[in-house]
């Protein structure tokens, strides 16, 4: 009997402890992805798609989905769509009732054996399709493929894919799997795509419609794109295709670890709602973004380089290797944008890429750490559907700092070494960031763990106290509440001495000269508390100091005008002085846009009146005397963004029909279209006759469509504007996430404020299902759009209030409303 009972007792104790997933709820929850990870292995699907010429026609759909099964539940499978659209379902050769609860098919435990085949014929959901009339595209990051079709939607569980589309006779389709059969009868194509290697959900892709493509010399990658302009695609693929092949190139002799997919392709689309997304195999792009005009400047190239070197470092750093939970999400983007600013450096070499490092990254990621709503760079998550909040400068711009702080500390062998070993050890599967400094950990002496405490899983910015005494500089970091010292490394430099120290909390070092500049490799992320003789002294003398000390120099004192430290007329004069002298395009590209916000919105109306002539005469000269394209670009693009007088606007007209005397720079259809918007802002009379005008020259389709879904935005009349702003309000308006940004950013022009004040309530009112329908971006660039245009006490009232009679919303929201209303808020401060 003893014999019976011991090992029963043990099967018990065994069973009790295994993860059992929760009642059925909305999205996916951490406790029922840990119970089905537990539970399910040798995880794949085949898909196939019938897809319909008309946008508006049902897909109809079928999938098997095969696995080995060890639990002792119902599981379920996540499909976030209505009943009706479940048709059939055969579980291991049985018909079984369709039993949908809670966005999930519920598969009963009695029909579940060692080794499954599930059979589901459906209608695919049309959320994250992304159905256009001559297109269509998945977008499944974080949690939408359970939008599209039932599965089990959760990063860990990789599976092996299989895909058929039946598509119109004239599209053509791209996938994760390299294309097996194709056959055209009938007006459809149908074409089989092979298995993929193991990849999570997210990185399920396909697209298909109206493509053109073209394939690389070497014939192994192929790029599909919309695209009508021949010599723009035959000017700019052979650079992308460089890009992508460079980059590869670089990521294989950095790990050691050959290209780890069946194939390499990438398409190019119009209204894709990121830079790009990185699905292997399928990568997807803003046509844009890649397809540059003959004018583009160097930033913008670099910009292109970077996004290219960003997805393409994700096929080791997020696709071979993914994250177990999105609570690490910022994993993956840490590394893709930390080796893209590694991999860019060989293709421009002209370029100082310590400054390109600075001014990519710093900037944006103060805009949020200096805001209350800022965050740590790993956040929890208890349901995936909350996934899309983890998502904006943190992980993108302040990981990527502290990661080089990081290899910084260790030193770039040891650093690679354990990148190596990561990447070996988990190839195909999933690993978290503690697995990561446990690898770490093993190759060095230093207290990763406090370094992790302070710079990873805590939020917040160091705010350092700079002290002098007759022999010695003294740093402090003042806030360290919550025993937070965020050790780094710091420059001081004494010409022609550059002294480096390690600050944890307070750190005293020797005076080696008078004149001294702090930071001046611009690697140390903190706010410097600076003297008012300090901040003189870096206003003073700038043609005398190297581009990483003038770019460090003037993020410095950006943050000390936010900290309330200068006067706005007097930042104001000193941007202009520095405006008018500053050669380098990557700081004059930073100093543009600190010069528009304080135009806009720090300005009082007087201030912009006794500024106005002399700025738009600097302007004006710099777009026209500038031999450097990339320089007389950016004067363009300031000028038609702040010039307001009545001589600018003739300006800006005679610029419209390419008139304008000794004007040099080649106007794309983009920059064109740009154009007649804000000469419809300055112009409302003449607005909709320049925006006719400027569709009638419009060649590519998909710009005419943008352009068309703008215009209203510009509308002479306020009750146009107003019906187009409530049309917004409408989830089948919003299809278009970029367009709709774009449009509200017109609508909130600072010209417009007044008129549009009353759209803030209602856009904050509906943030919570801009959420729930819109992809990852869109919450903050919806609440940027609404806010950034505004300055007034009532607009910040208006926010204010908001927030406080809205005690239940959630609070990644709270967060992202803070961050957006961040410059609003500090407008007030200033103007009191």
């Amino acid at each position: 009997m003893k014999d019976i009972l011991i090992p029963l007792m043990l099967l018990m104790v065994l069973t009790s402890c295994s993860p059992e997933p929760s009642h059925p709820e909305p999205g996916v929850s951490l406790q029922l992805a840990q119970a089905r990870k537990a539970a399910v292995s040798n995880l794949e699907y085949d898909l196939r798609f019938t897809i319909p010429e008309r946008r508006n026609s049902a897909i109809i759909a079928s999938e098997t989905i095969r696995f080995g099964f060890s639990g002792n539940f119902d599981l379920q499978l996540d499909f976030k769509a209505d009943p009706d659209q479940l048709q059939n379902l055969i579980v291991n050769g049985s018909e079984c009732d369709i039993n949908l609860q809670s966005e999930h098919l519920l598969i009963p435990y009695q029909k579940l054996q060692s080794e499954n085949e599930i059979k589901i014929h459906f209608i695919a959901g049309d959320l994250s399709l992304n159905r256009n009339d001559e297109y269509l595209y998945t977008l499944l990051v974080p949690d939408r493929a359970r939008t599209v079709f039932p599965l089990m939607d959760q990063p860990d569980l990789k599976a092996r894919w299989t895909l058929e589309l039946d598509i119109p006779a004239s599209w053509e389709a791209v996938a994760n799997g390299p294309e097996k059969v194709m056959k055209v009868e009938n007006g459809r194509k149908n074409i089989r795509f092979g298995q993929t290697k193991p990849i999570s959900t997210y990185l399920f892709a396909f697209a298909a419609g109206k493509f053109r493509k073209i394939t690389n010399v070497e014939g192994d990658m192929t790029m599909y794109y919309r695209e009508s302009d021949t010599a723009k695609v035959q000017r700019n693929a052979p650079e992308i295709f460089n890009l992508h092949r460079t980059s590869i190139k670089w990521l294989e002799d950095y790990t050691g670890i050959m290209y780890p997919f069946q194939k390499f392709d990438f398409a190019l689309i119009p209204t894709f709602q990121y830079g790009g997304m990185e699905h292997p195999g399928a990568i997807f792009y803003r046509e844009r973004s890649l397809m540059l005009d003959r004018s583009a400047s160097i930033n913008q190239q670099l910009r292109r380089a970077s996004l290219i070197s960003h997805e393409t470092a994700h096929m080791w750093f997020g696709d071979l290797v993914t994250m177990k939970w999105f609570d690490d999400v910022w994993l993956k983007e840490v590394f893709a944008n930390f080796m893209a600013a590694k991999m860019v450096n060989p293709s421009f070499p002209e370029i100082d890429h310590d400054l390109r490092f600075l001014l990519a990254h710093y900037p944006s990621a103060y805009a949020i750490d200096r805001s209350p709503g800022t965050h740590p760079i790993q956040q929890k998550l208890d349901n995936l559907q909350d996934a899309g909040s983890l998502y904006g400068s943190i992980i993108y711009q302040k990981a990527p700092i502290v990661m080089r702080n990081l290899e910084a500390v260790l030193g770039p062998e040891i650093f690679q070494e354990g990148m190596r070993e990561y990447l070996d050890e988990y190839a195909y599967a999933n690993a978290t960031w503690d697995d990561l400094i446990n690898i770490l950990s093993e190759k060095t002496h230093i207290d990763l763990d406090h370094w992790n405490q302070d710079w990873v899983k805590k939020a917040g910015i160091p705010e350092i106290k700079i002290s002098t005494s007759d022999d010695s500089l003294s740093f402090e970091v003042t806030n360290v509440e919550s025993n937070q010292t965020w050790p780094q490394q710091i420059q001081v430099f004494f010409d022609p001495v550059k002294i480096d120290f390690l600050l944890d909390q307070f750190q005293k070092i020797p005076l080696a000269g008078k004149e001294y500049f702090i930071n001046s490799d611009g690697h140390a992320y903190a706010y410097f508390q600076l003297s008012e003789n300090q901040i003189s002294k870096i206003f003073s003398d700038w043609g005398d100091k190297d581009e990483l000390v003038r770019a460090s120099g003037w993020i410095m004192l950006w943050e000390s005008f936010l900290h309330h430290q200068i006067d706005p007329a007097k930042t104001y004069r000193e941007l202009m002085t520095a405006f008018s002298h500053e050669n380098n395009p990557l700081i004059l590209d930073y100093l543009s846009g600190r010069l528009q916000d304080l135009f806009w919105n720090f300005l009082e109306q007087e201030e912009k009146l006794h500024f106005e002539k002399e700025t738009e005469e600097m302007l004006y000269h710099g777009m026209l005397d500038n031999s450097d394209r990339s320089l007389q670009r950016i004067f363009y693009e300031v000028y038609t963004a702040i010039a307001l007088s009545d001589s600018s606007t003739r300006v800006m007209q005679t610029l419209f029909e390419d008139k304008l005397p000794g004007f040099s720079l080649s106007l794309s259809e983009h920059d064109k279209i740009r154009l007649a918007l804000q000469l419809a802002l300055r112009e409302p009379e003449s607005g909709q006759e320049i925006i006719e005008k400027q569709l009638e020259a419009t060649q590519n389709s998909d710009n005419k469509d943008r352009l068309n879904f703008i215009a209203p935005a510009l509308a002479r009349l306020q009750e146009d504007r107003d019906r187009f702003f409530e049309s917004l309000l409408k989830q089948e308006n919003r299809e278009q996430e970029p367009w709709v940004s774009e449009a509200l950013s017109y609508l909130h022009h600072p010209l417009r404020a007044k008129e549009s004040i009353k759209y803030i309530q209602p856009s904050l009112e509906i943030i919570e299902e801009i959420k729930a329908t819109g992809d990852i971006f869109f919450p903050k660039a919806w609440l940027d759009a609404t806010l950034s245009g505004h300055h007034s006490r009532e607009a910040s009232e208006i926010v204010k209030n908001f927030l406080e009679t809205h005690p239940e919303l959630p609070v990644d929201l709270r967060k992202k409303i803070l961050q957006s209303a961040d410059i609003l808020f500090r407008s007030q401060y200033l103007a009191n």
